[in-house]
C-alpha cells in the first residue's frame, strides 16, 4: 500500500512540474487580437518609430499551420504583414521574436525585454 501511494505521488508529481503555464497554439488559432504595446525600453528606437508604434492599430489574425496576418492601421492607411508564429514552451514566437505569455481575463500579456504587448480577442 504504501509503496503504490509513493509511486502515485511520484508520478502526479512528474506531471506537475511538467505542466507549463497552460497556455497551447489552439488559444491562438483562428482568433483575432487587438494590440497594444508598451516599450519597455527606447535605447535602440528613435521618436519617429516609438510616435509610429504608438499611433497604429494592429491587429493579429493567427491561422491554423502557424501562419497569420498582422493588420496595421494607421490614420487611414493600413497594411497587411504576413508572421509566423509558434508555441514554445511557455514562450510565442513571432517571426523571430521571442515573447513570454501571460494569460489574462480577455486575452494575453506579452513581454520581452523591450517590448509589453497585452493582446486582446476580438469576438
Amino acid at each position: 500500500m504504501t509503496y503504490r501511494l509513493i509511486s502515485l505521488w511520484a508520478v502526479c508529481l512528474g506531471l506537475l512540474t511538467g505542466c507549463e503555464s497552460g497556455i497551447r497554439e489552439i488559444d491562438f488559432e483562428s482568433k483575432q487580437f487587438t494590440a497594444t504595446s508598451t516599450v519597455n525600453s527606447t535605447g535602440h528606437a528613435d521618436t519617429a518609430s516609438l510616435t509610429h508604434l504608438m499611433d497604429s492599430k494592429p491587429v493579429y489574425s493567427f491561422s491554423k499551420g502557424g501562419e497569420g496576418i498582422n493588420h496595421i492601421r494607421i490614420g487611414m492607411v493600413s497594411e497587411n504583414k504576413p508572421f509566423t508564429w509558434k508555441m514554445k514552451g511557455d514562450s510565442l514566437r513571432i517571426n523571430n521574436e521571442s515573447y513570454a505569455v501571460q494569460k489574462q481575463s480577455q486575452g494575453f500579456l506579452l513581454r520581452s525585454d523591450s517590448v509589453q504587448i497585452v493582446l486582446s480577442q476580438q469576438p
